[in-house]
């Protein structure tokens, strides 16, 4: 048997220090690179997304946006893509590199994917397909969104450069606790739920999931327009005030302040399920260094305290295991911002003023971004995965751009192998890298946009049915 094509890139020549790319002593450590208004704005369609009534608020608790968006089709669109998932993961006919591999390297069999298909029951969601009130809901603890009702990985041959392990393909993405939520349907044994969230559509444990009633919805909205919360630490450990341990927050999630919080302290709502799956309101105190009120005003400084929390972290694609991938690296950045971004790299591209430099050449690419680029507020999207320009660096004498990112590795031209980073990382955008010069640069990929928030954009970016993220 061949070994995979894995090695592990070094990074001993790039600094990872934040404030040797974003300086404590410049003068405009503390001056907003999002203008007032733009994040005042960005910040109300953000709310509005989780927590709007209007009619066109995209949020799971809004019935116009479920009846008029998300049942536009009936439930057919719904069901039609339960079936292009049931026949993605069927290994009848499968070539090599597509079949589907579970626990061991043992091939996912049929009686694997008719048994899931079985559970689905995908005519559920014609049968249903109107508004109902009852099914209103609430994320009472960090859950895996999955493409199907099951824990199981799908991975392809880990002897193919970029597959295996950590890229299971029924890995969609992660809500995080408060995350209001519709429940589209329900998986026959009852322990999984076919969710809508503010970003993406999938499948989430039943048992994380409380539905909400119009006193819980009233409560939760009136106490989220008037103080929110986000977590800025990776990751926290939250008791409510009885001493119940409740779930972890990871960074950027949302939920409401109470009005009044102790010095160093900051007192939140949290969403507790009872024993009849209803939703109930508790309070947890969590260390005021761990959360912001919403939002943060975007300057260097609390950029940089950001990217402390999450530098170095695991590479976790789809939200494996709780890690952030590309996109929800980014994400979870910008909430504390007030900006919402979609869940996928691609349509991220869609937040900002997008310029497309997929026809020029590595070296233009690169000197437009560093000429033209808005440090710390400009995302650069290279085909499957997404950075944060943060300035340029002046290396070997040449100025280049620098970039955040959560990336999984590097490849030569010919795809052959990885050079796994594997976590959140800056490096700079070199044509070559002096450590393998047959690593492709990540200036030369075919496609290369860019997109600088805060910026005019047309339309505004809709939420995701759930397919795996890129990056």
């Amino acid at each position: 048997m061949t070994s995979a094509p894995i090695s592990v890139f070094p990074l001993g020549h790039y600094d990872q220090n934040v404030d040797r790319w974003i300086d404590p002593r410049s003068p405009n450590y503390d001056v907003p690179f999002l203008a007032a208004d733009v994040q005042r704005a960005q910040f109300a369609a953000l709310s509005d997304r989780y927590f709007g009534a209007a009619p066109d608020d995209p949020s799971p608790w809004n019935p116009a946006y479920i009846g008029r968006q998300v049942y536009a089709n009936g439930g057919k669109d719904i069901v039609a893509l339960q079936e292009q998932r049931f026949a993605r993961f069927d290994n009848s006919d499968k070539p090599g590199r597509l079949v589907g591999y579970g626990m061991n390297f043992r091939a996912h069999t049929r009686a694997w994917i008719d048994a899931i298909a079985r559970n689905v029951d995908a005519g559920q969601f014609t049968r249903a397909n109107s508004y109902d009130a009852s099914r209103r809901a609430i994320a009472t603890t960090t859950l895996p969104v999955r493409e199907l009702p099951t824990l199981d990985p799908s991975f392809y041959d880990y002897r193919i450069a970029g597959e295996g392990y950590p890229f299971d393909n029924l890995q969609v993405s992660a809500v995080r606790p408060g995350t209001p939520l519709y429940m589209l349907g329900t998986s026959a044994d009852g322990s999984w739920s076919y969710v809508q969230t503010p970003d993406v559509q999938g499948w989430v444990r039943s048992d994380g999931v409380a539905s909400v009633d119009d006193a819980f919805v009233h409560t939760w909205r009136v106490a989220s327009r008037g103080r929110l919360g986000v977590v800025v630490a990776a990751s926290v450990p939250v008791r409510d005030d009885r001493g119940v341990y409740r779930f972890d927050a990871p960074a950027g999630t949302l939920l409401p302040l109470q009005p009044a919080s102790t010095a160093g302290n900051a007192g939140m709502l949290v969403p507790a399920r009872n024993p009849d799956g209803q939703a109930v309101i508790r309070t947890a105190t969590l260390d005021a260094s761990d959360v912001a009120i919403a939002p943060l005003t975007a300057t260097p400084r609390h950029l940089a305290t950001l990217l402390k929390a999450l530098i170095g972290r695991p590479y976790g694609w789809g939200n494996t295991n709780f890690d952030n991938d590309c996109s929800s690296e980014l994400q979870s950045i910008f909430a504390a911002f007030g900006v919402w971004l979609p869940r996928h790299s691609s349509t991220q591209m869609s937040a900002g003023h997008m310029i497309d430099l997929s026809q020029s050449t590595p070296a233009e690419r690169l000197d437009y971004l560093s000429r033209h680029g808005e440090a710390m507020h400009t995302l650069v999207y290279i085909g499957g995965h997404v950075m944060l320009y943060l300035g340029n660096a002046s290396v070997d004498g040449h100025v280049v751009p620098i970039v955040y990112q959560d990336i999984w590795g590097l490849r030569p031209a010919d795809d052959s192998l990885r050079a796994v980073v594997g976590g959140s990382v800056i490096l700079p955008l070199l044509p070559r890298y002096p450590e393998d010069p047959d690593l492709e640069s990540l200036a030369a990929t075919p496609t290369f946009e860019i997109s600088i928030l805060g910026m005019p954009v047309t339309g505004a970016p809709e939420p995701e049915q759930g397919e795996n993220p890129a990056g």
